[in-house]
């Protein structure tokens, strides 16, 4: 299919990239059918890169379904850390739970590799206060 689409490449893995990426924020809010369609049409435009930070887990049978037979052709990118053990988006730094999310994934992606991880570390200041950070992972999960 052609498209106007714009790719870059990343000089480390060679992906070819959409400049422009699917966030899955707010497409747990579509019903089944419809995230499915909008998922599908967002490749079909030329959008490759997909991050799948969700607000609810349900989403993740939206993008197997929409994206299974073009899997080879698309990225993405989970977070290690999230856990959508209680259907919605939540975080754990229990090593065996970032097992079992990630597992979970992939399974209701319909895939058995994720292309790119971003890692949530935990940072505790002096005065005891602990913030979250997001840091991007160089690495490819491929």
């Amino acid at each position: 299919m052609r498209n106007n689409m714009e790719y870059r490449v990343n000089k480390r893995t060679g992906d070819r990239i959409s400049v422009l990426g699917f966030g899955t924020s707010y497409i747990a809010e579509a019903k089944e059918r419809d995230g499915v369609e909008t998922i599908r049409r967002a490749y079909e435009s030329g959008i490759n890169y997909f991050d799948l930070a969700t607000a609810e887990g349900r989403t993740f049978p939206y993008f197997g379904e929409a994206l299974y037979d073009v899997r080879k052709e698309v990225l993405y990118q989970i977070h290690f850390g999230a856990d959508y053990s209680a259907g919605t988006y939540g975080w754990t730094t229990d090593g065996e739970a970032v097992r079992r999310s990630v597992d979970w994934q992939l399974k209701n992606l319909k895939t058995d590799y994720i292309d790119y991880g971003f890692i949530t570390a935990w940072m505790k200041f002096p005065t005891g206060r602990t913030t979250k950070r997001a840091e991007p992972s160089a690495a490819s999960w491929r």
